[in-house]
């Protein structure tokens, strides 16, 4: 698992994370979302998730706050 911040929030349920170390933010949708609602999320959440690849680039998934 990885850890980053919430940077910015859309409006459709996606959003972005600042990965901690790394440049680049990834995309998120609130479906990788596992314990929360994408509403109780604010820019500055601290979050873990799993990095997977697709053919846009990476994104962010099995998302959870920290334990």
């Amino acid at each position: 698992m990885e850890i980053g911040k919430v940077v910015e929030l859309g409006e459709r349920n996606s959003g972005f994370i600042k990965r901690s170390g790394v440049k680049d933010t990834l995309f998120f949708h609130a479906d990788a979302l596992i314990g929360m609602a994408f509403k109780d999320l604010k820019a500055g959440d601290v979050l873990n998730f799993r990095v997977t690849e697709s053919r846009k680039g990476p994104y962010a998934t099995e998302i959870r706050r920290p334990a």
